[in-house]
C-alpha cells in the first residue's frame, strides 16, 4: 500500500464522519422543531407542517407582500390558517387561538 492510497482510505474515513454528523444534526432539528409544537399536536405534525409551507409559499409569491402593514399580514395568515383548517383533510388537526397565533408569529419570524 502506498502512501497515496493511505490518504484515500482516510478521505472515506473523514467523508464517513461528516455524513454521519450531518444525519446526526438533522436528526437533532426535528426533535427541536417537534418540541416547538403543542403536544397535542404532534401527532398532526405534519400537516401542520404543510400548512407551513403552503404560507411560507404564498408569501413568497404575492409580489405586494412587503406593502401590507404587520396587521394585515397577521389577518392574511390567520385566515390562510383558518381556511386550511377547515378542509376535510385538515379536519383532525385542532388549535386553540393562542396557537393559531404562535403560528402566525413564526410565519412572520421566517418572512
Amino acid at each position: 500500500m502506498g502512501l497515496s492510497d493511505r490518504f484515500k482510505d482516510e478521505k472515506k474515513k473523514s467523508s464517513a464522519k461528516k455524513t454521519e454528523k450531518k444525519a446526526d444534526k438533522a436528526a437533532d432539528k426535528k426533535i427541536e422543531k417537534k418540541s416547538a409544537y403543542p403536544s397535542h399536536v404532534q401527532a398532526d405534525l405534519e400537516m401542520l407542517e404543510d400548512i407551513e409551507c403552503m404560507v411560507l409559499n404564498k408569501i413568497a409569491y404575492t409580489p405586494v407582500w412587503f406593502e401590507f402593514t404587520e396587521d394585515e399580514q397577521k389577518k392574511l395568515i390567520r385566515d390562510y390558517l383558518n381556511a386550511r383548517l377547515a378542509l376535510p383533510e385538515n379536519a383532525a388537526l385542532i388549535l386553540t387561538e393562542d396557537e393559531k397565533d404562535i403560528f402566525v408569529t413564526r410565519i412572520l419570524a421566517s418572512v
